[in-house]
């Protein structure tokens, strides 16, 4: 019961924090710019380039943590064998981001359309990096 009471009163304690005076503005007052985006082409290209960076992340992620289990197994065939499966499961995978990349970099030569390549994040544009 005590839990309860104290997880309500820490919601309602914060409700009273995060509610405050809302005024609002003149009708006119709300500007669309900066949009990242203008057409279709350039919000999948950046999705994709997206995509393949987080799969080759992930597959490099999951390789580290199959060598470490590998490391740690200290022995034991069932924790070695997880572990090989791991990195073999990895290796697959980059294998297939690799694949995946070099098919889109091929359909970009033979449709001469850019898919990936020349990707500019929007934030990117016209900032130093600073």
């Amino acid at each position: 019961m005590r839990k309860i009471f104290t997880a309500i009163s820490a919601a309602a304690g914060f409700l009273s924090l995060a509610s405050t005076k809302v005024f609002a503005q003149a009708v006119g007052a709300v500007q669309q710019t900066g949009i990242p985006f203008t057409d279709l082409g350039n919000l999948i290209r950046n999705i994709l380039a997206v995509l393949f960076f987080v799969a080759g992340l992930a597959a490099f992620i999951f390789l580290i943590i199959g060598g470490i289990q590998y490391i740690t197994a200290g022995g034991d065939p069932k924790a070695a064998a997880s572990a090989r499966d791991r990195i073999t499961g990895a290796i697959v995978g980059l294998i297939i981001v690799v694949a995946a990349f070099a098919i889109v970099l091929i359909l970009e030569r033979v449709f001469g359309i850019r898919i990936v390549s020349g990707v500019v994040f929007p934030a990117s544009q016209g900032q130093s990096g600073t």
